[in-house]
């Protein structure tokens, strides 16, 4: 099931609690790592990069003591409602290279509408373009909505789904019904491959 390698990732989710509440949870590292599933650790550097931002280590455990390592910066934004984002990694193991991105944050009488579009540059060639378009652009896209879903249901009031959906059986199996059998549930995080101006 090939995806087309150029479109961007979007996710978004309606989350039933304060903007506030959910820019602390999705700004501050400890936080935003216990409902990411993509990463497994996220910290500061002490120190700041050239133009001034400082640098995030990231780090993701895959299996077997094999981990993929990244960095990241926060670079601009408007409390409550926007943050932009770059990423990169020189782990030989990751195909990612110069990766940007968006978050969004709309108050609205339901809670905060959150939203994310980013893309990336991808290394190894035709190697690597394959591996994303065949597989790796579709995990990153369900694995972030998975995360988005995470978020929503602990702001809803389960803290205890912050731990159950660190499972990685449980995300296979989302992942594999997400790849094979369409939508989310209604009211659940969703995501698509596209522009990013419009739902899918």
């Amino acid at each position: 099931m090939s995806v087309p390698a150029d479109h961007k990732i979007v996710v978004e989710a309606l989350i039933p609690a304060p903007v506030e509440v959910v820019w602390e949870r999705t700004q501050e590292p400890l936080q935003h790592v216990s409902w990411d599933i993509r990463f497994t650790h996220i910290s500061y550097r002490d120190e700041v990069d050239a133009r001034g931002f400082r640098v995030l280590d990231y780090r993701t455990d895959v299996a077997f003591g094999i981990a993929v390592k990244g960095i990241g910066r926060y670079l601009h934004s408007t409390p409550l409602e926007h943050s932009s984002f770059e990423f990169d990694s020189d782990d030989w193991k990751s195909i990612i290279s110069n990766g940007r991105g968006v978050w969004l944050y709309e108050s609205r009488p339901e809670g905060t509408y959150f939203k994310t579009v980013y893309d990336y540059d991808r290394r190894y060639g035709i190697l690597g373009r394959a591996l994303d378009g065949l597989f790796f652009r579709r995990l990153l896209q369900l694995s972030t909505e998975w995360g988005f879903e995470t978020l929503r249901l602990w702001c809803a009031g389960e803290p205890a789904s912050v731990e159950e959906r660190r499972s990685r059986a449980r995300f296979l199996g989302f992942y594999l019904r997400r790849l094979f059998f369409g939508k989310p549930a209604p009211g659940a995080a969703r995501s698509w491959l596209g522009s990013g101006r419009t739902s899918s």
